[in-house]
C-alpha cells in the first residue's frame, strides 16, 4: 500500500453507535458512499477499515465503520486522516489535476525557470499555489487560467502566463 491519498479526516464522534464526522478533503463527497473501505494509519502501519455506511446529515458526513460500535470504540479515530488506494482514484475532468500530481512540479515563466511548487493552498475562491523561488522565497499565485498557461502532467512542469510576472516582479 504505497500510494496512498488523503481524502479525508475524522474530526468528532457523532453518535452512540461508533458514527463518526468527517472533513472532506476531496472535491467529490459523492466518492465516500462509493467507497467500501479506507485506510488508516495505526502505529506506523496501514490498515484497510470496513465502511458500514456513509451518510450526509445536513452539511456533515457521517461514516459507520463496521468494527466499531459505540462511541467510546471510536474515540481514538478523531484526529485521524482516512486515505484511499491509488485504484480508487477518481478520474478527473480536463484541466483538472491532483494535488499530488502537481506538487515539486517545475514553474516556469515562459521559457524561463522561475521555481518549484510546493504547496497547494485549498481556498474557497480558488486554490493558491506556493511556489518556492530559486531564491529560496515562496511566493502564491491563483490557479486559475488567467495565470496557468499548461500544465505537463508527465514532465511535472507548470508554464505561467505572462500575465502572471505581475505577481513575480521582485523575484525577477
Amino acid at each position: 500500500m504505497d500510494n496512498i491519498f488523503l481524502i479525508a479526516e475524522v474530526v468528532d464522534t457523532y453518535s452512540n453507535d461508533g458514527s463518526v464526522i468527517i472533513k472532506s478533503f476531496s472535491d467529490f463527497s459523492e466518492r465516500f458512499e462509493e467507497l467500501d473501505s479506507v485506510i488508516i494509519n495505526f502505529f506506523n502501519k496501514q490498515k484497510s477499515i470496513d465502511i458500514e455506511f456513509v451518510k450526509k446529515v445536513n452539511d456533515l458526513l457521517i461514516i459507520k465503520f463496521k468494527m466499531f460500535h459505540s462511541e467510546e470504540d471510536v474515540l481514538f479515530l478523531v484526529g485521524k486522516k482516512l486515505y484511499i488506494s491509488e485504484d480508487k482514484l477518481r478520474d478527473l475532468p480536463n484541466d483538472s489535476f491532483y494535488i499530488h500530481d502537481l506538487l515539486e512540479s517545475s514553474v516556469y515563466i515562459e521559457s524561463e525557470f522561475f521555481g518549484k511548487l510546493v504547496d497547494v493552498l485549498v481556498l474557497p475562491n480558488n486554490d493558491t499555489y506556493v511556489i518556492k523561488t530559486e531564491s529560496n522565497n515562496e511566493v502564491l499565485i491563483p490557479a486559475v487560467k488567467e495565470f496557468i498557461e499548461n500544465f505537463n502532467k508527465n514532465e511535472k512542469k507548470i508554464i505561467l502566463t505572462k500575465k502572471s510576472k505581475v505577481f513575480f516582479e521582485d523575484e525577477n
